[in-house]
């Protein structure tokens, strides 16, 4: 008897383990003109990350055959991990078939298909139309017409979770709070959006007012595709962004630890040098609780190191107004200012009175001024130099330069520090505007 219990639990956990093990598969075409690539992606902490990518054949049909790494939610479209409009969302365990036809909108299943997909699938269709004028910017919808909307779907959001049945336990326990948390996230979302007319603090809806935060802010939002973003937003939800909050209030206002390294790291990730990197990376990395976090921030580790303290600075040489070139090497002894700008930025012309003031304050002193030009039109960069009669070294590179991309410089103005040993101080220094600039050129003066 109990050699025969034995063999039927073994028979059991093999057929379970075969379940896990199967292949799906994904057949789907489109409605119109096809795209020239579909992504499957697999959700992983509140991200999603690409498994592989299809291209539609000339009538628009694409397939994906895999074995689900997990049971649980993936995504297939032809949208990205970061815009995710144009991805439509399935459940897997493995063994399944998804057949549909990827619409102007939205999508429709086909067939034979799973009921846990089938139950997704009528989800979605309800909440097809909130969820484009939730996610989706522009659009002549407005808070006058959205706010209703959000308060009549609010009432049913509850009984639609309590709906399904598939008989599977797994995905019957996650469809509730995958209904709650969607409701949240496309109702959310909508404030964050440009739209023609935007409510004041009275004119907010129940739902807003009522809001609370707290009730999403769990480790069930990193089961989801918009896991990460929904987090930004919750955090934003809970502090007054009007109030300068510190980076350490924002991460205070977050109850789970987990939640607070994702949050971090996400941060972390828009590091633009090593000294940052670190300041940031030692105060929050004891929040580092998923070995995925620790990977993340090691690998924004290992790109910021070119920008550390006390390594060697790009070595640029770039041509001033008469033609001559302007190099780093040509500075030794002195400590160097970049200041990364164009014509025709804004910000960057709001930091002309304050260089323009440092340069007279630190003119007898060992430290050059550099401006280094990104203007695609260099005639324009010309005479707009000469004209304002703009002091310091005033040098062209152009787009696409080699400075820009050694730094990884994304907006400007950026102001780079290097030492008087042409090493660098900061990739990612304070602006002239800023007081802090003034301290760091003095301390460095000293040494």
């Amino acid at each position: 008897m109990i050699k025969k219990t034995i063999l039927l639990c073994a028979a059991v956990l093999s057929l379970f383990a075969a379940q896990a093990q199967q292949a799906s598969n994904i057949n789907g075409s489109f409605e119109s003109t096809p795209y020239k690539k579909v992504t499957l992606f697999k959700v992983y902490n509140g991200r999603l990350v690409e498994i592989a990518t299809s291209t539609p054949d000339t009538q628009g049909r694409f397939a994906f055959r895999f074995t689900p790494e997990y049971e649980g939610l993936y995504a297939v479209g032809t949208g990205t991990a970061q815009n995710q409009q144009d991805l439509n969302r399935f459940y897997f365990k493995g063994g399944e078939e998804v057949n549909y036809t990827v619409k102007k909108v939205g999508y429709d299943l086909l067939g034979k298909n799973s009921k846990e997909n089938e139950a997704l699938y009528a989800w979605d269709k309800q909440a097809q139309s909130f969820k484009e004028k939730g996610t989706n910017p522009g659009g002549m919808s407005t808070y006058v017409d959205f706010f209703p909307e959000v308060e009549a779907f609010k009432g049913k959001i509850e009984s639609i979770g309590k709906s399904v049945k598939t008989g599977n336990p797994k995905f019957d326990a996650l469809f509730p709070t995958l209904v709650d948390y969607d409701f949240a996230y496309y109702a959310t979302s909508y404030l964050n959006m440009p739209r023609t007319a935007h409510p004041s603090k009275e004119e907010m809806s129940e739902f807003y007012t009522a809001f609370q935060a707290d009730r999403y802010l769990t480790k069930q939002l990193l089961d989801m595709p918009y896991g990460d973003r929904f987090l930004s937003s919750l955090v934003y939800r809970k502090v007054d962004l009007s109030s300068r909050p510190t980076f350490e209030q924002q991460v205070a206002a977050i109850p789970d630890d987990v939640l607070k390294g994702q949050f971090v790291v996400g941060r972390l990730e828009s590091s633009r040098s090593y000294n940052d990197f670190q300041e940031m990376n030692s105060a929050f990395n004891k929040y580092f609780t998923l070995e995925e976090q620790k990977q993340r921030a090691a690998t924004v580790e290992a790109k910021l190191v070119e920008t550390k303290t006390g390594v060697p600075a790009f070595k640029f040489a770039y041509p001033d107004v008469t033609g001559k070139k302007v190099a780093l090497d040509d500075l030794k002894g002195k400590l160097v200012l970049v200041d990364l700008w164009a014509t025709w930025c804004g910000p960057c012309r709001a930091e002309e009175p304050y260089w323009e003031k440092l340069n007279e304050e630190y003119k007898d002193k060992p430290v050059a001024f550099v401006g280094v030009s990104v203007d695609q039109d260099k005639p324009k960069w010309e005479e707009y130099v000469k004209t304002k009669h703009m002091k310091g070294l005033q040098i062209h590179a152009g787009t696409n330069n080699e400075l820009s991309n050694a730094y990884k410089v994304t907006g400007i103005p950026r102001y780079i520090l290097i030492d008087k040993a042409g090493n660098l101080i900061t990739a990612d220094s304070p602006r002239p505007s800023d007081p802090k600039l003034k301290a760091l050129l003095d301390e460095w003066l000293k040494k």
